[in-house]
């Protein structure tokens, strides 16, 4: 019994020495924590800062339209007749002058073959190898020649006459020299008559003339040919739509293929009024399409409608945007004719503040950077607006001059000592647009940022 008391004392005893060194020891412990959470808050971390700059970002002016091509035609038959052979199908492209659709011209040929000797009849009747100049005079054509050549004659034989009629006396007859006077008057008229049937004879040559050259004209219609334009021999176009196959026998007018030219495209828009007078010839503008949201395509305004659509309060503006093939087909071309697109034109310039867009981070909608004041960072939430190239606009929160880390490194928490490294990132004009907020795309030379209209 006393053994039993001796242990339990003992128990008691070690268990209340435990206890107090616990004790003892906590408070080391926790002295060890807060000597390194303060040896924590005073490290140093090394950033690059960036001064908020003030810059110029281009102000623009958004709108929808259509894509349509620069020129678009229907072919159609220029004359009658059963299609003979397609050398154009739906996507090809065609180059001006080349051919698209020949009728069967079998007809037209026989035509011209039966006129042609028509017409060489119609030379030889004139005494002639070859129709002449139009100032050509019918007295050089032989049965004109000839009544001249008679008629000279019996003026001459008159004259005789009229001498012998002089003498006393009279060596012919009244009646004699009567007959001469009769026969000068009919080769003059003669003369006239020949004269007006050579003219007639020369006018239905020059009319069979004709026939043969429309027949002829009528055998080159039967190929139908890309449009040719003076001022743009090299145009290329694409075959919209075939409207006709092998075999089937069109009349003249009936529409056969319909050609595009989608190089360059035209996108047209309709424009608030309220803008009238803002949008001018000459002011870029980017484009973009559902197929390809992030890359937008550099045009100009080319046109801009006079007058203003007083249903709809708007007017038209039309912006001309290149559109080279990419390989040998038309299906290379990154713009169809007949496409939606929204167009930003530049419209003006805006001065904003803007930092790296490194420099801020977003959570929950809520966008913070660091700002280095007095050797230490602080948080500062801002309201951000759209990217212009590799900066963030900033609409509120910081001040032009303020010092924000570029990249913060991991770890940094407001009111941590910074050090900045030597060379910190300069304010530097942007380098592209992006054409909406958030959004990633090609650097468009000449544009820095966009704000809506």
């Amino acid at each position: 019994m006393q053994r039993w008391r001796h242990t339990k004392a003992t128990t008691r005893l070690s268990l209340a020495l435990l206890a107090f060194g616990l004790i003892a020891f906590l408070p080391s412990c926790q002295d060890s924590d807060a000597g390194s959470e303060a040896e924590s808050a005073q490290e140093l971390h090394v950033v690059q800062v960036f001064a908020v700059a003030e810059i110029q970002a281009p102000r623009f002016a958004r709108a929808s339209g259509t894509l349509f091509g620069d020129e678009r035609t229907t072919i159609a038959a220029k004359v009658t007749g059963r299609v003979l052979t397609v050398h154009k199908d739906l996507g090809d492209t065609a180059r001006a002058g080349e051919p698209l659709i020949t009728l069967d011209a079998t007809d037209y040929l026989l035509i011209r073959d039966e006129r042609s000797r028509a017409f060489q009849q119609s030379l030889a009747g004139l005494g002639l190898e070859a129709l002449p100049e139009a100032d050509f005079d019918v007295a050089a054509l032989p049965a004109v020649e000839r009544a001249g050549l008679e008629e000279e004659n019996a003026r001459a034989r008159l004259e005789r006459g009229r001498q012998l009629m002089a003498d006393d006396p009279p060596i012919i007859s009244e009646q004699d020299f009567a007959d001469l006077q009769t026969a000068w008057e009919v080769t003059q008229s003669d003369v006239r008559i020949e004269r007006l049937r050579a003219a007639s004879g020369l006018a239905e040559a020059q009319r069979l003339d004709a026939q043969v050259r429309i027949a002829e004209q009528q055998i080159a219609d039967a190929v139908h040919r890309a449009p040719a334009e003076e001022s743009d021999p090299q145009r290329l176009y694409s075959l919209e739509e075939r409207l006709v196959a092998v075999g089937d026998f069109v009349q003249a007018g009936d529409p056969l293929v319909r050609l595009v030219d989608p190089d360059p495209v035209k996108l047209r828009v309709n424009v608030p009024e309220r803008l009238a007078g803002v949008i001018q010839q000459g002011q870029t503008a980017a484009a973009t399409i559902e197929a390809s949201p992030d890359k937008p395509f550099l045009g100009r305004v080319e046109r801009v409608s006079p007058t203003v659509d007083e249903r709809t309060r708007t007017y038209v503006v039309e912006i001309v945007i290149p559109n080279p093939l990419t390989d040998s087909s038309a299906a290379g071309r990154r713009l169809k004719p007949g496409t939606f697109a929204t167009a930003e034109i530049q419209v003006g310039a805006d001065a904003v503040l803007a930092v790296p867009a490194t420099a801020v981070t977003t959570f929950a909608g809520v966008s913070k950077l660091f700002v280095v004041v007095d050797g230490r960072a602080e948080a500062r939430g801002i309201v951000t607006g759209e990217t212009i190239g590799e900066l963030l606009e900033v609409r509120s929160g910081l001040a032009a001059g303020e010092l924000v880390v570029v990249a913060p490194p991991a770890g940094l928490a407001s009111g941590m000592p910074v050090t900045v490294v030597q060379g910190a990132v300069a304010a530097t004009p942007p380098v592209g647009r992006v054409p909406r907020p958030g959004g990633a795309g090609s650097p468009i030379p000449g544009n820095s940022g966009s704000r809506g209209q």
